[in-house]
């Protein structure tokens, strides 16, 4: 049986990764292919409970915060994605490790030789097939965050200087792994974003 592929969506807050993952799963289902969405922290029993673990804690250290979400990531990888992949599936994921470097790392100066060492600890050497970062000006991710009642932790109300940050982010993740990444730019309606982010998909389905 052919491996699955294994699709990450990333990128800030308020930049509209749950609706793109639906629209990508609907059209996915509709060709005919076997589709699970997931998410980090969480996708099975132990990630929501680190999940909920994480959300509730205002002042955790960094690093002990990354080690959980890395704990998380290695459950997620052994009983959801490494499976399903082997099943020929395709994982659509909300978040992948890329969101530890920019978070943890660049926001918390939780090293990045520290996080690539969890990574390949925890999943190894995989990486996804394709990474979709959406992009767009913290000023309108921050206006939907308050427009759609999403201020929910600390990351959800953090100041405009840390938005802009993670989007800087995000960028430089974009380029280091350019591999794998498609830089999507957000701001336009939401059919427009889908059509760029089909045209990746389709590069890896072919």
């Amino acid at each position: 049986m052919e491996r699955g592929k294994f699709i990450t969506f990333d990128g800030g807050d308020g930049v509209g990764k749950t609706t793109q993952v639906r629209l990508l799963s609907e059209k996915l289902i509709e060709m005919g292919f076997k589709i699970r969405v997931t998410r980090e922290p969480g996708g099975d029993d132990v990630g929501e409970k680190i999940r909920d673990i994480l959300k509730s804690s205002s002042s955790m250290d960094p690093l002990c915060e990354t080690l959980l979400l890395f704990a998380a990531r290695r459950d997620h990888f052994v009983n959801i994605i490494s499976p399903l992949l082997e099943q020929g599936y395709i994982v659509i994921c909300d978040r992948f490790y890329d969101s530890s470097l920019v978070y943890q790392g660049l926001l918390k100066k939780v090293s990045f030789e520290d996080i690539m060492a969890l990574k390949r600890m925890t999943v190894g050497d995989l990486e996804p097939d394709l990474t979709i970062i959406l992009d767009i000006s913290p000023e309108i991710s921050m206006q939907r965050l308050v427009v759609r009642n999403l201020i929910h932790d600390e990351y959800d109300s953090m100041t405009q200087e840390k938005h802009d940050l993670i989007r800087k982010g995000f960028k430089q993740i974009a380029e280091i792994f350019s591999f794998r990444s498609a830089l999507i730019n957000a701001g336009g309606s939401e059919k427009s974003v889908f059509l760029k982010i089909m045209q990746e998909v389709e590069k890896i389905l072919k």
